[in-house]
This record gives structure tokens, C-alpha cells and sequence, in this order.
């Protein structure tokens, strides 16, 4: 599938000098096309997501050596470089805090309880003292369509935010009763964020009593770009922590409510209105380190004066996701052959081909990012740096490599692509221009859209 799906590629860029028409277009970029083949896509996946790379977790020295592989392959091609310094890699800082969970704590008046006794954190961003009142919100979510406001008649600024599991709908309310989220409705997590809440107190209902120990044990870090940038996949920045029965019985001590009253609640949907408790801190000491990890960016630069300065960008992520398992036959490195060195090889294909065929009129921006299976970090910074203003549109090339076996029908794998076909997913409403150039691309050499996915 790899060399099928990258000549779609190919075609969705071919927009050469003006003077030329249509199928001479097409016919250079076929032409281009000629040199990608399975067989070299293959040796650079195999390069990438050898044993030695480790799997290329960001940061590693894994991540660096596939870096340094796609840096020399820029240079032989001839591709300007636009990272740092007049070089490939782009580089951006994450902050890392990890907790302290010996000196965690939770207090209301003068009662302290410690860390796995009173309380569990379940995330954060930034350590320190958070200190302030505490205000029941249900579940605080907020859905004008049906009625919900819990924010109507209390102030939660500087407040913690007092809810039920967040895992649960309302209830007698499905998802798509109730629109659009983020524009129809927003969660406890949208809203403790647009008001400028302190953070989020979970009630100790069954299903987060069950999850205790999990949580207790496992060790809590806080990880997101310094300075931030972005928000999809961006880490909460508020603390989330859960309490125990006895230190929710202090904060709502004088309200006229009980921890019981709550947690019966849970189950029977009978919530009460929103109220204000007690106040609340949370110890969170931790300690910070900061790490550097990079992209590698190159451009491919257009042809035609009037809007070379807008620029497509051709991405496709160089790290993976490791993981901790062990198979029988003793191996524990997770390769990540194909999310994404897949795509990571196929953006290599890419490169060489443009620099073969001729140039489009605005110019490519191609880009190995890294951090995207932990954050999309490297993703964030281009988007949100210095080279993002250029940025007209984006095409990311991920996991190209899975694809079923002739006449196969495993369960669970239905819809994995077969022999000869490709799946590409347009931006839809986002853009529809973009979206005409994608499907225009599908019918280039008799290319079968199978399936689309807006």
C-alpha cells in the first residue's frame, strides 16, 4: 500500500508551473512517482524501527539516531534546512515535574491526611501549594439544550470544583442529545478551565474507590511544553485529585450535606443543587527537570513568487509508543514498524520525489516531528512557532504500513486496508478546497476510492 498511497500524495500537491496543463502535470508527477518502490520504502522502515532504535521514545537515543538518518537523507537530497541554527532539527523544551507522593497531602482546617490515606492524584502540571474553597457542581457539566447549568448561581473562580465521576452521562442524557462538544455542551474539564477554577475534587464513589490502589502506586508526572503551547493534547493543566470518605465529610462540614448524601447520589441521579464547602489545600511538592527533544524540518521550495510563501506541510511523526511487555520468545522492544516509521519512511519517499519532479507552486514543508505519541509535542511547537504562520494546510502521513493479507478475515481486522487499497481521510468542513484536491487525487491513474472518512 505504502508506494499507492504517497503517489496520492504526490498528486494532491502537483500544481507545477501555471503554463503547463493538466496532464503534463499528472505525467511529471508519475514520472517522479518512478523511483518509490516497496522495496526501498521497506529498508528504511527496517532502518527505523530496528532492535538497536529501541523503539524511539521521546526523548531516547533511539529517537536521536532516526533523527540524524532522516537529517543525512534531507542533505544528499539537496533540501533546505529550516530548523535551528541554519540546521534540520528544530528543537523545544518540555518541563517535567514528578511528585513527591511521600510529602503529598491534603488538609481542611488543621486535619492534614497524607498521600494514598486522603487523597490520590489522579493529574497535575505544577506543583506547589493549592489552597481554596471547595463548590459542589454535580458533574459539572454544561448543557443549555437540556437544561444543564450547574454555574448558574455559584462563583467557582479560584475554587476547587467538587464532582461526580466524569465517566458518567447524566442521567437520561446520551451524547447525541445533546450536540456538539465544546460548542452545544462542555464538561467539568472545559469549564473548570474557562472559569478560572483551582482544580477538580472527585468524589470517592465506588468506581474510583475501586481504582485507588491503581493510582495510589503508580507514579505521577507532570509533562507538557515549556513554554505551553497549544491545547489538543496538551496536558490538564489543573490538578485532578480524588479524596477520601473522611476528608469529604470536612468539607462539608456546616454545609446541611453529608459525604453519604453524595455518594447515594451517584447511583439514584438525584443530585443535589450546587452549593459552596469548606476550603480546601492540596500539597503537591515535586521536583523539575527539563529535557530537549527536536523535530526535523526541511523545505522543498515552490515555484511560483505569488504564494511560494504559503506553505504545505507534509508530516509525519518519528517517534513511538514503547511499551513494558515481554513476548515468550524474550522480546521487549516494541519497534514501532508501523506507527509510524511507516509513515516516516513514506515521508522520506516523498521528499525524494519531490525534489525529482518539478516544483510545486507553493512550498512544501516537510517535517518529522517528534512527542506525538506523548503529547503531540513536536506537533504543537511547529503549529504554535515560528514556522507555523506560514502554514496553509497539512497532510499527515501515519501508519501506511498495516494492511490485511490477500483473502484474510480476521476478526477485528475488517477494516483494515487490503492489497491495493488506500484510505484516506479529508478534512471535510474544515476545508473544502482541500478536500476537492484529495478527492481529485483519488481518480489520478484509476485509483478506486474504497472508502472515505470525513
Amino acid at each position: 500500500m505504502g508506494p499507492r498511497l504517497i503517489r496520492v500524495v504526490l498528486a494532491c500537491l502537483a500544481a507545477p508551473l501555471p503554463a503547463q496543463s493538466p496532464p503534463q502535470q499528472l505525467a511529471a508527477v508519475r514520472e517522479a512517482a518512478t523511483g518509490i518502490t516497496a522495496e526501498a520504502l521497506g529498508r528504511d522502515v527496517a532502518a527505523l524501527a530496528d532492535d538497536g532504535l529501541r523503539g524511539r521514545l521521546t526523548p531516547s537515543p533511539g529517537l536521536d539516531s532516526a533523527r540524524a538518518m532522516v537529517a543525512r537523507r534531507l542533505a544528499t537530497l539537496g533540501i533546505r534546512p529550516m530548523g535551528d541554527s541554519g540546521g534540520y532539527f528544530q528543537q523545544y523544551v518540555v518541563r517535567s515535574e514528578t511528585l513527591d507522593t511521600a510529602a503529598t497531602a491534603v488538609e481542611v482546617g488543621t486535619t492534614r491526611w497524607a498521600y494514598g490515606t486522603g487523597v490520590v492524584v489522579t493529574s497535575f502540571l505544577t506543583g506547589g501549594r493549592h489552597t481554596g474553597p471547595v463548590v459542589y457542581v454535580g458533574r459539572g457539566m454544561r448543557a443549555a439544550a437540556v437544561g444543564l447549568d450547574p454555574y448558574a448561581d455559584v462563583d467557582v473562580r479560584g475554587a476547587w470544583l467538587l464532582v461526580h465521576s466524569a465517566m458518567r452521562w447524566p442521567a437520561g442524557i446520551t451524547p447525541g442529545a445533546l450536540g456538539v462538544a465544546g460548542r452545544d455542551y462542555t464538561t467539568v474539564l472545559d469549564e473548570a478551565r474557562a472559569r478560572g477554577a483551582l482544580g477538580i475534587v472527585t468524589l470517592p464513589t465506588p468506581a474510583i474507590v475501586n481504582g485507588w490502589e491503581r493510582t495510589r502506586s503508580r507514579s505521577v508526572v507532570g509533562r507538557d511544553l515549556d513554554p505551553p503551547r497549544g491545547r489538543a493534547y496538551s496536558a490538564y493543566p489543573l490538578p485532578r485529585i480524588s479524596i477520601a470518605e473522611p476528608v469529604l465529610e470536612a468539607v462539608l462540614a456546616g454545609t446541611g450535606h453529608t459525604a453519604a448524601e453524595l455518594l447515594a447520589a451517584d447511583s439514584t441521579e438525584t443530585l443535589p443543587a450546587s452549593f459552596r464547602a469548606g476550603t480546601l489545600s492540596l500539597v503537591l511538592p515535586t521536583t523539575a527537570t527539563r529535557f530537549t527533544a527536536a523535530n526535523v524540518v526541511g523545505l522543498v521550495e515552490g515555484s511560483d513568487p505569488a504564494v511560494r510563501d504559503e506553505w504545505l506541510a507534509i508530516v509525519s511523526h518519528l517517534d513511538g509508543a514503547v511499551g513494558r511487555a515481554v513476548t515468550p520468545e524474550g522480546d521487549s522492544v516494541y519497534n514501532a514498524a508501523d506507527d509510524n516509521a511507516s509513515g516516516s519512511a513514506g515521508n522520506l519517499a516523498i521528499a525524494g520525489a519531490l525534489m525529482r519532479g518539478p516544483r510545486p507552486r507553493r512550498s512544501i514543508l516537510l517535517v518529522w516531528d517528534s512527542g506525538e505519541e506523548v503529547g503531540l509535542w513536536g506537533t504543537r511547537h511547529l503549529a504554535y512557532g515560528p514556522l507555523g504562520g506560514r502554514l496553509v494546510a497539512m497532510i499527515n502521513v501515519d501508519m501506511i504500513g498495516g494492511t490485511k493479507a490477500p483473502g484474510t478475515n480476521v476478526p477485528g481486522e475488517e477494516e483494515l486496508a487490503g492489497p491495493g487499497e488506500v484510505f484516506i481521510s479529508d478534512p471535510g468542513p474544515l476545508s473544502s478546497v482541500l478536500a476537492a484536491h484529495v478527492r481529485d487525487a483519488l481518480t489520478v491513474d484509476g485509483f478506486v476510492r474504497a472508502r472515505t472518512e470525513f
